[in-house]
Order: C-alpha cells, then sequence, then structure tokens
C-alpha cells in the first residue's frame, strides 16, 4: 500500500506542523530545525510505502534539519536504522563525529538509537530505506563505524546498491508479498556488501557472509528432521536468494545439500552408537534425520563413513551381543 502526504493543499499556517507530525510518523521521532521565514510556509511531500518488513519513502522538500537528542531517544523508542539516498540538493548525514556529506546518488545509513542530525540546507529530494533492527542485524552485521560513512553512488558496490533502490522504490507497490520480502533482502545484502566495501579494506567484508552462514547452519540444526529441508526452504526462511546461499556455502568448499545430508549422516551415526539407542531400528534413524528412503540413507551412510549403518553400530557395541539392528 502506498501513502502519499503533501503540505501543498494546507493553509499555509498549517503546513509545518503537518509536516513535523508526517516526518515522524513515517520515519521516527525528530526534532526539527527550519530557516528562518518558514513560518510563512513549508512545501513538503512523501510517498510511503513497505517492501517485505521494509520501509521505502521519497521525500521532497523545502531546507530543514531533523536531529536525535539523547533526551528524544530515551522517550521516543525508536529502533531502526535509516538510510538516506540523495536524489538532488544538498543532504548531510551526522553522527559519531562523522559528517557524511551526500551529493546526488551516494548514499549513507545511520542508528535512530544513537544520536544523530540530518541537515538539509537546500530544496532536496531523497529517498529513505527504513530497517526494523532484526532486519537489519539479520542482513547487515556492521561495525558501529560503519554509521554516517557516504557510499558513493556511481562506483563499486554502490553503483549497483543506489540504482537498485531507486528502481525498488519506483516498482514496490506493484510487487506481490513474496517477491518484496525477497527483494527487500536482495536489497540488504547489497546494502551490507556496498558499506563493508566502502569502510573497510582489511577483511571484514566477509562478515555478511560469516553471519549468513552461522543463521543457515542453525536453521538446517533445528530443522534436520524435516524430510523436505532444501536449499530453497533455507533461502526463504533466511530471506536471502537461493544463489546468495550456494556462495556462502560455496566459500567452505561445499553447497547446502551436501552439508545438509553430511549433517543428517553425522547425527544418525551418533544414533547408531548410542547404548540408549538400541531399540531402533536402522529404518528408523533414517528416517528421524530426514531420510525420506532407507536405501538411499545406507548407500550415503557408507560413503560417508566407509561401512554401513548396521556395521557401524556393530563395530561401536560396547557389550557383546550389543545394539541390534
Amino acid at each position: 500500500m502506498t501513502f502519499n502526504f503533501s503540505t501543498a493543499t494546507l493553509d499555509r499556517r498549517a503546513q509545518l506542523d503537518y509536516w513535523r507530525e508526517v516526518v515522524c510518523t513515517t520515519f521516527v521521532e525528530y526534532e526539527m530545525d527550519v530557516p528562518r521565514g518558514s513560518s510563512s510556509g513549508f512545501l513538503g511531500q512523501v510517498t510511503a510505502q513497505t517492501l517485505g518488513g521494509l520501509g521505502v519513502a521519497r521525500v521532497i522538500s523545502d531546507p530543514h534539519t531533523v536531529f536525535r537528542s539523547p533526551a528524544l531517544i530515551r522517550r521516543s523508542g525508536d529502533d531502526d536504522f535509516l538510510v538516506n539516498l540523495a536524489v538532488r540538493g544538498s543532504v548531510t548525514v551526522i553522527q559519531q563525529g562523522r559528517d557524511a556529506v551526500l551529493r546526488p546518488g551516494d548514499f549513507t545509513v545511520y542508528d535512530s538509537a544513537r544520536p544523530c542530525r540530518i541537515v538539509c540546507g537546500d530544496p532536496f529530494e531523497l529517498l529513505v530505506l527504513k530497517v526494523p533492527r532484526p532486519l537489519f542485524d539479520a542482513h547487515c552485521p556492521l561495525a558501529r563505524d560503519a554509521m554516517a560513512t557516504p557510499v558513493p553512488g556511481d562506483q563499486g558496490v554502490g553503483a549497483l546498491f543506489a540504482p537498485f533502490f531507486r528502481s525498488v522504490s519506483s516498482h514496490a507497490s506493484a510487487l506481490s508479498l513474496d517477491v518484496s520480502t525477497r527483494i527487500g533482502a536482495t536489497l540488504l545484502e547489497l546494502l551490507a556488501t556496498a558499506l563493508y566495501d566502502e569502510s573497510d579494506s582489511d577483511g571484514r567484508l566477509g562478515a555478511p557472509r560469516t553471519a549468513h552462514m552461522s543463521r543457515a547452519r542453525r536453521y538446517i540444526a533445528d530443522h534436520i528432521a524435516e524430510p523436505d529441508l532444501s536449499p530453497d526452504m533455507v533461502a526463504q526462511a533466511l530471506g536471502i536468494s537461493v544463489r546468495y546461499l550456494h556462495a556462502i556455502f560455496r566459500n567452505e568448499d561445499t553447497s547446502p545439500s551436501r552439508w545438509i545430508q553430511g549433517q543428517r549422516l553425522d547425527i544418525a551415526a551418533r544414533l547408531l552408537a548410542d547404548p540408549g539407542r538400541t531399540g531402533r531400528t536402522v529404518t528408523d534413524i533414517a528416517y528421524a534425520v530426514g531420510f525420506k528412503d532407507a536405501s538411499h540413507f545406507t548407500r550415503a551412510f557408507k560413503s560417508r563413513h566407509g561401512v554401513s549403518p548396521r556395521e557401524y553400530r556393530r563395530d561401536r557395541s560396547a557389550v557383546p551381543g550389543g545394539p541390534a539392528a
């Protein structure tokens, strides 16, 4: 759903108060400074929509400054990250002692839970991506010094993110919920890579992939007994593309499917060697770890461990006449 707000149709005396309400409702609570003379009228327009849990907005406005003071942060409860991409005019984002001066096409990110100031000294146009903290942490596990780091939109990964964000902002309202969720995840992956590419050159670029690998492994461990567990299922649960999932596992010299099967076989081996599981047949154990076919399980187990499941159980039996197959 798309929401449009504009001060153009209001009485000039009411425009500035209305604009404050729109900005605080659409994004997070801010305090606001406006140039002298704005009391005679203020023109501003916001087009806002959602994208799979993200907020996407286009802002066109007269000059003004918004800021979040420590006192406002304590009482507001807002806890989102915001990405500002300059389209027209002068925009500066200030946080943690850094000034991100954005030319048209450039972007940066800031944390609404920390003091910040956004200065728009000229009439401007701005794209804003509002990312709830859980989504941001899942897709963009960034270091603190990435905040207010300007990223050029005409080079490197920034040249991929900026036009993609502009295109998404123009077409988000036409996307289905499922597609918008996937597009949002892709947008966040590009954002994470662009920020790391710009702010750090000593190896931290791998952090987003490391975080996704950890989440993928955890999800697989939690769902290992489900016969339909697949790379598609894992990628959808993590909100990333299947291609990206394969890429992060390729860094470990494996694939999602091989990892899933390997985990199933290792768990099966532990169950077969457990004296407390002697009452369970090999077939029972195969089904318990997610295999659909006992013969396939036997072949895969022998390929990994060098012996059949029955031989493995017999060899690890602690007492004569131990576990039965």
